[in-house]
């Protein structure tokens, strides 16, 4: 527990990279630490793609308003949002995969009817409330994949930057750029790029230091807000 608050605590994103490739099998690692991520009702809304080829480095550095080293990152993994992981099919199947879970630990075995019922209630559906709605849930589930992510990066001695700022549907930049990367992923139209996160073994003799970060007692309370911990 001590090493993972260690490796929390000097975290810090990576812009300068060396030459060496990661292997695939730490490459795996990082990818499976995102893919068991938790999910609100078992949705896994994520899709991600690893991408290496230089000439698609370059688009995605186009994309991200031509942050240069993106380029030079060994491996840049598109996150992507799956919005057909909200249809009733696929809701269904994961809730059929979550039953003994549910059952062990809650003591509620799965109801059919029940989670059909549900899934025409808006606290259990953000479908219903529309887009901007169910465009909030994809960033909220794939965040929590990105923070896991990042964390085995880190453990596996590679260094990772999260891209905020890309062309998508979201920012509406770029739309044609948008449109050419798209298809060069052979990206179906469910799922859409959200961000992406680059990854590449640190620069010798960079110096990375911990991002500043507010005092504890300036983010968390006890029982009220402004009742210190």
């Amino acid at each position: 527990m001590s090493d993972l608050m260690h490796e929390i605590a000097n975290w810090s994103s990576v812009r300068r990279y060396d030459n060496r490739s990661i292997p695939d099998e730490v490459l795996r690692r990082i990818l499976d630490a995102a893919r068991r991520a938790p999910s609100w009702a078992n949705v896994q809304s994520w899709h991600f793609i690893v991408v290496k080829d230089p000439s698609t480095k370059a688009k995605l550095r186009q994309l991200a308003m031509g942050q240069k080293f993106i380029e030079s990152a060994d491996a840049v993994v598109v996150c992507c949002g799956d919005l057909s992981a909200w249809g009733e099919e696929e809701r269904l199947k994961q809730m059929r995969l979550l039953s003994p879970v549910l059952v062990d630990d809650l003591g509620i075995s799965f109801d059919e009817g029940f989670i059909k019922s549900s899934l025409k209630d808006p606290a259990y559906n953000p479908v219903l409330r529309g887009k901007e709605i169910l465009l909030a849930r994809l960033y909220e589930q794939l965040s929590l994949a990105i923070a896991f992510m990042i964390l085995q990066a880190k453990h596996e001695g590679v260094g990772s930057c999260i891209i905020g700022a890309i062309a998508n549907e979201m920012t509406e930049m770029n739309p044609e750029l948008y449109r050419e990367v798209r298809r060069d992923l052979n990206l179906p139209e469910d799922k859409l790029i959200l961000t992406l996160v680059t990854l590449g073994y640190p620069a010798a003799g960079d110096r990375l230091k911990p991002r500043p970060r507010k005092d504890f007692g300036e983010v968390v309370s006890r029982e009220r807000y402004g009742t210190p911990f």
